[in-house]
């Protein structure tokens, strides 16, 4: 009898730990992986540091937007202010028309700075008052270590964010149908109301070529912020959220799919629905 239980034991399977898997070799200073259905973070170094945010700002003026329910077909006018915006941008142009739904694929996919100034003004008649709109829904989802100043996401003293507050930020704008279908496309062709102008966007997350279980979501890219990146990440039930902040051009999707991979390797199994 002994022995038949002794036998069970040894057999008896063991649950896997995060101390099983090799802790992933990444560049980046800062960075987090979390479970997007629980929340649960699966990895952190230096998660609650502060950090400018470059354009990953964007992930929440889309946020935003989006939940205002503002009709999506809304035509508006993009200022001369707007256009003149640089670094990324979409490459509008002054006194062109535009709706919202097409502006918010040029806000993500070419991370395009006009496009953020056009959005803002169009929802909040200026930039600071879309800006604060910006901050009361950062309070809303209990975001303390995030402050913005600007919706582009250009370095600027007070605007600020963590690993862990983007992760928890894009845990919920990947849960609206709306967010998530713009952070997975990969190219988008945007008209003008008047049919006189075209845009062709290309998506600038590397990693929704490099895997298919990429389904989003942002980049951002400043002097002070370094190269950073948000990705989702589905695969066999399970749902992946990764931040890293700090990194370089060259090596900020591979820390990525580093951290994605970790997270799919050490994630609990969904729950069975039988």
């Amino acid at each position: 009898m002994l022995l038949a239980v002794a036998a069970i034991l040894v057999i008896r399977p063991q649950r896997a730990t995060s101390a099983q898997y090799a802790i992933p070799m990444i560049t980046a200073p800062a960075a987090i992986v979390i479970d997007g259905w629980s929340g649960t973070v699966l990895y952190q170094k230096n998660a609650s540091s502060l950090r400018y945010p470059a354009s990953t700002s964007k992930i929440m003026a889309a946020l935003v937007i989006l939940r205002r329910h503002i009709p999506l077909q809304r035509v508006v006018t993009v200022s001369p202010y707007a256009a003149s915006i640089g670094g990324s941008t979409a490459g509008l142009f002054a006194g062109e028309r535009m709706n919202l739904w097409n502006l918010l694929h040029g806000l993500l996919l070419p991370s395009g700075n006009d496009a953020a100034i056009a959005l803002a003004e169009a929802v909040s008649g200026t930039e600071a008052r879309f800006v604060a709109l910006m901050n009361r829904q950062a309070r809303r989802l209990h975001l303390w270590h995030t402050h913005y100043v600007s919706p582009d996401g250009f370095d600027a003293p007070g605007q600020i964010t963590t690993p862990r507050d983007l992760a928890t930020l894009a845990r919920v704008a990947m849960g609206r149908s709306r967010f998530a279908r713009i952070a997975r496309t990969r190219f988008w062709t945007a008209r003008s109301s008047d049919g006189r102008s075209e845009h062709r966007w290309v998506n600038l997350n590397k990693l929704l070529w490099m895997s298919r279980r990429v389904d989003g979501v942002k980049t951002g890219t400043t002097p002070g912020a370094g190269a950073c990146l948000v990705a989702s990440a589905h695969w066999r039930g399970r749902w992946i959220i990764e931040v890293n902040m700090g990194s370089t051009y060259q090596t900020r999707f591979d820390d990525g799919m580093k951290l994605l991979d970790y997270g799919f390797s050490i994630a609990a199994s969904p729950p069975s629905t039988d």
